[in-house]
């Protein structure tokens, strides 16, 4: 019978050198009995530094020194293992070593296990203070938190350029929508305003009959003011843009701003003294300016303040994207009230063009879209702040002038009615327009020929009869527009005058074209006493003295 093959003796240092991580073995009074090669290269210290030393000469507690914080935590962990006799687990700590080298801190990430070890009578013989260097996870943890937080602020970026794209997709269908409705709005205004001023010319002394023409004139005049509005908000109004200070502008304003807001509301202003200049319709600005103005006064029935700020600002690359303008200068005027405030669903809405929260008969929902039309028809850009019980703020950003304003010249007053005995073309597709500004021309004296379409003007312009002015309409159809149709005219006969005519403007129309700097135009509607005037000045001839 064999003898049992007696079990290896285990080297029980080479075990203990070999164990993964960094060991410690403590005493319960907290001093080291054996450390590690590995330990002892982690902390960088020789072994007589550590050995039969107590842990708190090792790691003392002083927040100046690197690993302060890890010696404390540690002695807590292990006070624990001795009170509750159970192995205790720290949570990852940070513990900063000292290069040799050139005293800089090198970052350390450490987590540890304290297990006590009991002897024979069931007491802790020895406290194993096992670690495990996680740096290099940690690392990959704060990068990998860094790229999340990084998505997370691209996505939400995303998200603000969603948003924003999908406002203006939404503002430029309807602004389509809107600028098509105004367009064929004011063909119908221009034969009404047409009629009007041929039966005033009928009606003489007939004051009844001049009553009714009245009128038919205020209500189409309203008509034509609420179409104006309708263009500002699609952008395809006539704006006769020059450099302006914003400053001049509003104070000009301030008795009709007070007059609007009444005597419960105080105004309140700031004005940046260096204010840039800007290219804009005066006009337009100041109608703007009053429809603000009603709107802060209607959310403040009870009195509050309103407040006008002016300032210069320049937009960066990424704030121009998000506002959809050009990087560059702006000024940017602020308009504050402390009434009512909007709800997000109603700010999210304001500047839709007849959206409003006032009662039937009481506002046509135009006067922001107005805004809004203008301010990017101008180049600029328009924000709305608001929260119910915060009152409203407006900015509006338009772009900076190359130029310094011009000194004001005093207007020229036109004469009561300019007539003319010259051969004009006219050209419109709409019947009833064409018979309204035929009869308008010809009330004038001027003779008049007539085509439907642009191919038929250009038979006519072909022919060898005298044409002193073209007067077209710019949206024709069949392919040949108003503007074409000008430079052909042009081509054939040198010295023919041209007056151009849009519900649109148009730039709008044929916005590479620069058209309305290359001639004239006249919006519709017009009035007998303006197209006169302009046919007058397209003609560049004086005006005959007529009745």
């Amino acid at each position: 019978m064999s003898s049992p093959q007696r079990s290896p003796e285990i080297d029980f240092k080479a075990v203990f050198e070999s164990a993964p991580g960094l060991i410690l073995v403590l005493t319960p009074e907290l001093r080291v009995a054996v450390a590690s090669e590995a330990y002892l290269r982690a902390i960088r210290r020789p072994r007589e530094a550590i050995v039969g030393r107590a842990l708190a000469e090792i790691f003392p507690d002083d927040p100046e020194e690197p690993g302060g914080a890890w010696g404390r935590n540690l002695r807590a962990s292990l006070d624990r293992v001795n009170q509750t006799r159970q192995a205790d687990a720290m949570e990852v700590q940070r513990y900063d070593l000292r290069r040799p080298e050139d005293g800089t801190l090198d970052e350390r990430h450490w987590s540890a296990v304290n297990a006590p070890v009991f002897d024979a009578a069931g007491k802790i013989a020895y406290i194993v203070h096992h670690v495990e260097d996680v740096t290099v996870a940690q690392r990959r943890e704060r990068a990998l938190q860094r790229a999340n937080e990084e998505l997370r602020a691209a996505s939400e970026k995303l998200a603000t350029s969603q948003a924003a794209l999908y406002q203006a997709q939404k503002m430029e269908a309807v602004g389509q929508l809107t600028g098509g409705v105004a367009h064929d709005f004011n063909n119908l205004l221009t034969v009404i305003i047409g009629n009007v001023d041929l039966l005033e010319s009928e009606a003489g002394r007939d004051q009844q009959m001049l009553k009714l023409i009245a009128t038919i004139r205020r209500s189409a005049e309203r008509g034509a003011r609420l179409t104006t509005q309708l263009l500002a908000f699609s952008r395809r109004q006539t704006l006769r843009p020059e450099a302006c200070n914003l400053n001049s502008l509003i104070i000009d304003l301030d008795v009709l701003i007070k007059r609007a807001l009444g005597e419960a509301i105080e105004v309140r202003t700031s004005f940046n003294p260096g204010l840039w200049p800007v290219n804009v319709d005066a006009a337009q600005f100041e109608a703007s300016i009053l429809n603000l103005v009603v709107n802060a006064r209607d959310a403040m029935p009870e009195g509050g303040n309103f407040t006008i700020e002016t300032h210069n600002t320049t937009l960066d690359a990424e704030a121009a994207r998000l506002a959809d303008v050009r990087p560059g200068q702006f000024v940017m005027l602020s308009f504050s009230d402390t009434g009512a405030g909007m709800t997000p669903e109603v700010l999210e809405r304001a500047f839709e063009p007849f959206y409003t929260t006032k009662e039937v008969g009481k506002g046509s929902g135009l006067g922001l879209s107005q805004l809004y039309g203008f301010v990017r028809q101008s180049g600029g850009h328009a924000t709305i702040e608001s929260a119910p019980g915060r009152g409203t703020t407006v900015r509006i950003y338009l772009p900076v002038a190359m130029r310094q304003p011009a000194p004001a010249q005093p207007a020229a007053k036109p004469a009561t009615k300019l007539r003319g005995s010259e051969t004009v073309l006219v050209v419109e597709d709409d019947p009833d327009v064409l018979d309204v500004a035929v009869a308008t021309l010809g009330d004038l004296g001027y003779r008049i020929l007539v085509a439907h379409d642009g191919i038929e003007a250009l038979h006519i312009l072909a022919r060898d009869e005298p044409i002193d002015l073209l007067f077209t309409d710019v949206v024709m159809p069949h392919g040949v527009s108003g503007i074409q149709l000008a430079r052909q005219a042009r081509k054939l006969r040198q010295d023919i005058k041209v007056l151009l005519t849009s519900g649109y403007t148009v730039h709008t129309v044929s916005p590479e074209y620069g058209a309305e700097r290359e001639f004239p135009i006249i919006g519709k509607p017009y009035r007998q006493a303006e197209l006169a005037e302009q046919v007058r000045r397209a003609l560049g001839r004086a005006p005959q003295a007529g009745g």
